[in-house]
């Protein structure tokens, strides 16, 4: 009897775990997702912003697919379109890897502007370049930190992860975006999402820099 009273008990808390999980899993809607086990699909477009582009190349390492960014002294942007209106609460998800930051870089200075690593979510524009909220591996400034970038304010600078710290392992990553559009562009309602994507660029610097992306996601709560 015994042994079936602790069985029942047992029985019970898994049921009771597989509801909360599924009740979390239903609460959330999957807007967009990518963990570039198929490579860089055509959708995927590289958008040079100076005379030499950064190379993103698809990389596999067992069961871990990702982004690995090479900037020699090059930037451009690895965008994927998307035509999205916003949900209540938008979530996006990533995970990223880097080997270390440059070690004059700057967020402040447009020439010593370069970054290891930075993912982005665009946002449609009636009228000049589109508002962007971008996700930082900085150089310099404190973790929580946010910024203009020095070149528009219509582009906010979000500091997620700062420095040598996490270096060399992944890290995952999780922003309620909805909230940080509020804080970069109070009283604004947020337009459209019109792409999502990555940015790793060593053309102030004239430096090699490299940066590891993977598992991007948008997701409506």
């Amino acid at each position: 009897m015994l042994r079936f009273h602790v069985m029942r008990g047992h029985l019970l808390g898994i049921l009771f775990l597989a509801l909360t999980l599924s009740r979390v899993t239903a609460a959330e809607k999957i807007l967009f997702v990518t963990d570039f086990s198929r490579g860089l699909t055509n959708d995927w477009k590289n958008v040079p912003l100076y005379k030499q582009s950064t190379v993103y190349s698809a990389m596999r390492d067992g069961t871990n697919f990702y982004v690995h960014a090479a900037a020699d002294n090059s930037c451009s942007a690895l965008t994927h379109k998307l035509n999205l209106n916003p949900p209540t609460k938008l979530l996006l998800r990533w995970r990223w890897r880097i080997d270390g930051v440059p070690t004059n870089g700057s967020e402040r200075d447009l020439a010593k502007f370069d970054h290891v690593a930075r993912v982005f979510v665009a946002f449609d524009t009636f009228i000049g370049p589109p508002r962007t909220l971008n996700y930082f591996w900085a150089n310099v400034e404190p973790t929580g930190s946010l910024l203009d970038h020095p070149m528009t304010s219509r582009a906010k600078m979000f500091i997620v992860e700062s420095g040598n710290a996490r270096a060399g392992g992944w890290v995952s990553e999780e922003r309620d975006v909805t909230a940080d559009w509020k804080r970069a562009f109070p009283g604004k309602a947020m337009p459209k999402i019109v792409a999502v994507g990555m940015l790793t660029d060593g053309d102030s610097l004239i430096t090699k820099l490299s940066g590891d992306y993977a598992n991007i996601e948008l997701i409506a709560e």
